[in-house]
């Protein structure tokens, strides 16, 4: 029986996941939680930031389609995962390390069960290889996004 346990970043965002929980209560139940303004804000270097601080997986939860609070940031964002996913898939790295959810969930209830059923595809999957990576550092990939203009 194997001891490997997947390490996530999950992205959500502040319009459609959790906006109506106890923000505190919450991260608690995810690990390595990143509530954003909007996915649209997640840009390609922010993933491979989260894989390059050693993250095995990353999570993307947005607003659904068609009702993005700043009008088309989950479209813009879905359309940026889908290059970087066939990117890497071009590098051996597995198009499923990178998923992208689009839904509400204002209590913010299924984001724990989203991150679970994540991990267990990516322990499937394995630990991702790469060289240079170290253990998942969240507030580095949120420095990496203030950085970033």
């Amino acid at each position: 029986m194997s001891t490997y346990e997947p390490r996530l970043i999950c992205f959500s965002c502040k319009f459609s996941w959790g906006y109506l929980a106890d923000q505190q209560e919450l991260a608690h139940k995810i690990n390595n939680w990143i509530p954003i303004v909007c996915t649209g804000k997640v840009d390609t270097t922010h993933i491979l930031g989260a894989f390059k601080n050693g993250a095995d997986g990353v999570l993307i939860l947005g607003c659904p389609e068609g009702h993005c609070h700043y009008q088309d940031g989950n479209f813009e964002m879905r359309k940026r995962v889908l290059m970087l996913q066939k990117t890497l898939e071009s590098y051996g790295i597995e198009k499923e390390r990178i998923q992208v959810h689009l839904s509400v969930d204002p209590e913010g209830n299924t984001i724990p069960q989203i991150v679970n059923h994540m991990s267990e595809s990516i322990r499937a999957l394995g630990p991702l290889r790469m060289t240079g990576t170290k253990k998942v550092d969240p507030s580095a990939v949120m420095n990496s996004m203030v950085e970033v203009k």
